[in-house]
């Protein structure tokens, strides 16, 4: 069911976008459960030779765990269609020519970290690096919180609060930023959505202007917050954390607002 549509009207003949932004988790699928339409849907615009890009703010997985899963639930997807918050600090951090990290992370956010040949080290990092850790213990919590103290830079993946699973939400890293709050009263700096740059430096790479670009998601500070900013078509899918309810309260003005990602089959028509 389609809520709510702003001015597009692409059944009536306006051109079809270049590429598409998906977000995952809650849009394509909630946790191993498929969300219906996702992968005939994206296999579609395959099909019909527009770009696919697939989001994910989720640090616990790097790059190849989420090709891996994609490619087992059915999807046609290349690992280099796939960017993750990680993906999008390891480029600013390479930039930067940071290389001792402190990480606070999962062993696969750790494997890509050292395939990017960054120093993984608990003497004296450059930086705290702060992700979706499912193996946080207290040791790690414990000296980071003695480096956030000491003055070291703080870096988080990304801001989300919870994770959508198929038997519920889940504390996502957000929690961990909160509780690092209170006992250092430091924030990090935030590099995932809803930070433009995760949509826009693909676009500069493949030379597509944002009027041409649509960015699919479920989450209303992150996904719809980076696509208004982006002014990139956004699409508000109710599949994962977003209510209705919750988009009517806030302060967004996306362009659609649907259940899933099996309503964009009347909004796209290919």
């Amino acid at each position: 069911m389609i809520y709510h549509q702003n001015h597009l009207q692409l059944s009536n003949g306006n051109k079809l976008p270049k590429i598409f932004f998906f977000d995952m988790d809650g849009t394509l699928y909630l946790g191993d459960i498929l969300i219906d339409g996702s992968v005939q849907f994206l296999n579609m615009l395959k099909n019909a030779g527009i770009k696919r890009v697939f989001l994910s703010n989720n640090s616990s997985k790097n790059r190849k765990d989420y090709y891996l899963k994609l490619k087992r639930m059915g999807f046609e997807v290349k690992v280099d269609e796939i960017f993750t918050s990680l993906n999008a600090t390891i480029l600013k951090m390479k930039r930067e020519n940071i290389k001792k990290i402190f990480p606070l992370g999962t062993p696969s956010f750790e494997e890509e970290l050292r395939e990017n040949d960054f120093i993984l080290t608990d003497k004296d990092p450059e930086v705290v690096l702060l992700g979706f850790d499912k193996s946080l213990t207290y040791e790690k919590i414990e000296k980071a919180y003695r480096f956030l103290k000491g003055g070291k830079r703080y870096i988080a993946t990304h801001p989300d609060i919870l994770c959508p699973t198929e038997d519920g939400f889940i504390p996502d890293i957000g929690c961990f930023i909160s509780m690092f709050e209170k006992c250092t009263s430091r924030l990090p700096e935030i590099v995932g959505k809803p930070n433009i740059e995760m949509i826009t430096n693909i676009l500069n790479h493949y030379s597509i202007d944002r009027n041409d670009a649509v960015m699919v998601g479920d989450r209303l500070y992150t996904d719809m917050r980076m696509a208004v900013d982006a002014k990139v078509i956004s699409v508000l899918v109710l599949s994962g954390e977003t209510k209705i309810e919750d988009y009517e309260k806030s302060n967004l003005d996306v362009d659609i607002v649907c259940d899933s990602v099996k309503d964009l089959f009347t909004v796209f028509p290919l």
